[in-house]
């Protein structure tokens, strides 16, 4: 893939759903159910196959062993910083809990994915796919209990009671077993079938808008307004501090290069969705989570990527 069709990509694929969905947005249209039907068909379909496919074709390569350390390292540095100065900046719960969760929450798993798929081609998209092994556990299992945990704090101790098998027994892992799958059939030595590539580079563009149309229709930049200092926080913390750590950690445990590329490319994500429907779920601040959204998201397409494609 040349320069042009790089760029040509990113705008296709990043950052015309994001402005397709806005605008559907501002004409008022009610798309709601549509998007909801999309998220749900990418988890439990496009996600898995996309991850079962990949992971079959890749060459096994020891030190790869440490991606998934790696994948919970760039959660814990993000969300820690923003856990550590988001206590200095707020007395309610309900703003430090927002703040916190975006922090944690990255958008690793559409425009992670999309992104080192653009660079790195299929190999990146595996070794992001292995990266992210534990992101639904940690998710799921962690940063929505921990909003959960803000708003009881909020309405002392009243809340919805945490179900931990729901939590961690649902549709949304449904990539999980893709990677499962991928790995047994790697292992086996089960030849791929060529005649699927076409299909898995068309599959990659259509879950980029499955994922982002949403996302731009979620956007609201009139009510955000007020939080944009807090999200220049967290999209320092993102875009330039943990890559910075990244860089410097994995320069110690990654000898192959596509994957130590593909690892200070997913340390470098903006906040996720996740991250505001989070927010929504639990009652905490959504306008801060958007800001922080829509701020990280536009100077890593903007800044970023950029400097990580000419690097």
């Amino acid at each position: 893939m040349d320069i042009a069709a790089k760029f040509t990509t990113l705008f296709v694929d990043m950052i015309l759903p994001l402005m397709v969905g806005y605008l559907l947005k501002r004409l008022h249209w009610r798309c709601e159910r549509l998007f909801h039907w999309m998220i749900t068909v990418g988890i439990i379909l496009l996600f898995p196959v996309l991850t079962a496919f990949s992971i079959w074709g890749l060459v096994p390569v020891f030190d790869l062993v440490w991606l998934p350390a790696f994948g919970v390292l760039l959660h814990i540095i993000p969300g820690g910083l923003a856990w550590f100065w988001g206590r200095r900046k707020y007395a309610g719960s309900l703003d430090y809990g927002s703040y916190a969760i975006s922090g944690f929450l990255s958008n690793h798993v559409t425009l992670g994915s999309l992104s080192a798929y653009i660079l790195f081609g299929e190999t990146g998209y595996a070794y992001t796919q292995m990266t992210l092994l534990f992101n639904s556990l940690l998710m799921f299992g962690f940063a929505y209990p921990l909003a959960q945990y803000f708003r009881k704090q909020h309405d002392h101790g009243a809340g919805l009671k945490i179900d931990l098998k729901q939590i961690l027994f649902n549709r949304n892992q449904m990539p999980l077993v893709g990677m499962i799958i991928g790995v047994w059939l790697n292992w086996q030595g089960i030849a791929r079938p060529a005649g699927f590539l076409p299909v898995f580079d068309m599959m990659i563009h259509f879950s980029a808008w499955t994922f982002l149309l949403p996302v731009g229709f979620s956007m609201d930049f009139d009510e955000v307004r007020h939080f944009w200092r807090d999200a220049l926080d967290i999209t320092l913390i993102k875009c330039l501090i943990t890559p910075l750590l990244t860089l410097v950690i994995a320069g110690f445990a990654i000898s192959d290069q596509i994957a130590f590329r593909t690892l200070i490319l997913l340390a470098a994500q903006p906040t996720a969705v996740n991250a505001v429907i989070a927010m929504k779920l639990f009652g905490l601040n959504l306008h801060l989570s958007v800001a922080a959204f829509v701020l990280s998201t536009a100077v890593y397409l903007c800044l970023v990527f950029p400097v990580i494609f000419l690097w």
